[in-house]
């Protein structure tokens, strides 16, 4: 028997027990771990699972490979092949080991059952189990477990070393970061060995004076992360992949807080099941690194409340035509219990000539005609900053004192009990449902004992969720003053994006009325009462 080059169909001598003509055609699948102590490569795993098809009497048609994909998830090219055995284009997928085909329990079944569930089989080189037997059943599925297993064991101890490499200040997987020169753990020494120094990372004056200009530009809503982008690229900069930047990877990299001598970490008690590749803010955390930062610390937490002020904008209102976009509601609705942004409206020849309540434009309610001219509703909200530019400086110079929360009734120690009672019934359970397993409590003992801990759980939570919550400290305009003041000053010369950025730090909403009134309600009033649910139609006709 002869082997052919790469990727060659394996043709059996004219001597051998099965004709060429005989063979049957299957897939064969070859994949790379990305578990560098398990880098067999494709060539290798190719030639035996090549060899030992022929053995069966079987030739590889089509290969699928996969270089450098991990067995932890099923996002790889093997998911061709499963397709094409439910098209019953071929009846069997050939592997080195059954762990090539995967190493997660849950996607190894599922998938594997699609292969069954149309006819086909999986089948490994150097494992020989006759998968139709109990046994082989048994064998297989315990192969797949121990891949499992060892797959697992891996993935802890990375996580073991990411974390201590955050202990020491480094990112957890090192690497060259933008702005930075990176100096490794380990360099070449040139004879075969290495040489060992401390991990490390300095600042690049070039690169740092581009990453710290973005930031500051950033702060001050003059641009955004595709112009960055463009900037960048124009200036010959590359990403640490060897990329033109994008807008997507400007904006991963100055979120992540790098170069604020920061490190982004997922939150080790969210249970995400691909944290790696969380995108979501909430679930991550900073803690301090210990290279040098490039942006100070106030310039950082700057850009940090204008991300997430952003986050909270209307993509329309991200590209402005109107510095009041997205922040117009109809106060007619609001008072319903409705919530109706306000309609930019085109009138006598002139673009954006005023608002009104969008819902009552697209019928969708009925009330009072609520129109605007824009130029009003933009005055009467600079003649509110020149009010409240007043009214914080009085603040500020003592002449006019906050009102002081309302003082409720100190419910310490009524809650501290009902959370008392709560810990007692649950720990209560527990020791049932462990004498239960064990044998040592009667089934209707347990049950009459599951019973009385629910109930005493269930009305001591429904008893600490009926106190009142302590009223929260009014919250103080007076950071606002200079913003306040610099607006004003700025007013007729700042661009409309910029203008419509600077109010949405200040303004939470601009409601109009009928007959031209307007009511700015800023970002430190009281949070908002809950809105209602809706009820669907459905709904409303089965009630």
């Amino acid at each position: 028997m002869k082997t052919g080059q790469r990727g060659a169909l394996v043709i059996p001598p004219q001597n051998a027990i099965v004709k060429a003509s005989e063979l049957i055609p299957v897939i064969g699948y070859a994949r790379v771990s990305t578990w560098r102590e398990e880098m067999i490569s494709i060539d290798i795993q190719k030639s035996v699972v090549e060899e030992a098809a022929i053995r069966r009497g079987r030739y590889i048609a089509h290969w699928i490979e996969d270089p450098d994909a991990t067995g932890r998830n099923f996002k790889r090219k093997i998911m061709k092949g499963i397709e094409a055995v439910e098209q019953n284009l071929f009846r069997e997928i050939w592997v080195w080991k059954f762990s090539r085909f995967g190493r997660n329990r849950y996607g190894v079944a599922i998938n594997l059952a699609r292969i069954e569930e149309a006819g086909g089989q999986l089948l490994s080189a150097t494992e020989d189990i006759d998968a139709s037997t109990a046994v082989g059943e048994f064998t297989r599925d315990m192969l797949f477990a121990v891949a499992s297993f060892e797959s697992n064991r891996a993935g802890e101890q990375w996580k073991e070393t990411h974390e201590l490499r955050r202990s020491m200040g480094l990112p957890a997987t090192g690497g060259r970061r933008f702005g930075y020169a990176w100096h490794p753990r380990r360099l070449p020494d040139g004879a075969g060995g290495w040489t060992l120094q401390d991990e490390r990372y300095e600042i690049l004056d070039r690169q740092g004076e581009v990453v710290l200009d973005s930031f500051e530009e950033y702060r001050k809503g003059k641009t955004g992360f595709g112009k960055f982008a463009v900037w960048w690229n124009e200036l010959g900069f590359v990403n640490t992949r060897g990329e033109p930047w994008q807008d997507q990877t400007v904006r991963w990299f100055m979120d992540s807080g790098f170069a604020a001598g920061l490190l982004r970490v997922h939150k080790p008690d969210l249970r995400c099941p691909k944290a790696g590749s969380c995108q979501k803010q909430d679930h991550h955390y900073f803690r301090p690194a210990e290279h040098q930062s490039i942006v100070p610390g106030d310039d950082w937490e700057d850009y940090w409340d204008r991300r997430t002020i952003r986050k909270a904008t209307p993509p329309r209102a991200l590209e402005p035509v109107y510095p009041l976009a997205g922040l117009i509601k109809c106060g007619v609705c609001r008072g319903n219990n409705r919530t109706s942004a306000g309609q930019i409206h085109h009138c006598k020849g002139e673009a954006g000539y005023g608002y009104r309540c969008g819902a009552r434009a697209r019928h969708h309610v009925q009330h009072e005609p609520v129109y605007i001219r824009r130029r009003i509703v933009e005055a009467k909200v600079y003649d509110w900053l020149v009010t409240m530019a007043d009214e914080i400086d009085a603040i500020a110079a003592g002449r006019v004192a906050l009102p002081k929360p309302r003082k409720s009734p100190d419910l310490t120690k009524q809650r501290k009990r009902l959370e008392d009672a709560i810990s007692r019934a649950t720990k209560g359970l527990d020791r049932a449902t462990e004498g239960f397993s064990a044998g040592d409590i009667p089934r209707d003992s347990y049950l009459r004992t599951r019973d009385k801990f629910t109930k005493q759980r269930d009305e001591a939570q429904a008893e600490l969720a009926e106190l009142p919550k302590p009223d929260a400290q009014p919250v103080s305009p007076v950071p606002h003053l200079e913003t306040v003041r610099g607006l004003i000053k700025e007013w007729d010369t700042i661009s409309v994006k910029s203008k419509r950025v600077t109010l949405a730090e200040l303004v939470r909403r601009v409601e109009i009325f009928p007959e031209d009134g307007v009511e700015v309600v800023p970002v430190w009033a009281p949070p908002d009462p809950p809105q209602p649910l809706k009820q669907s139609t459905a709904r409303r006709a089965m009630a």
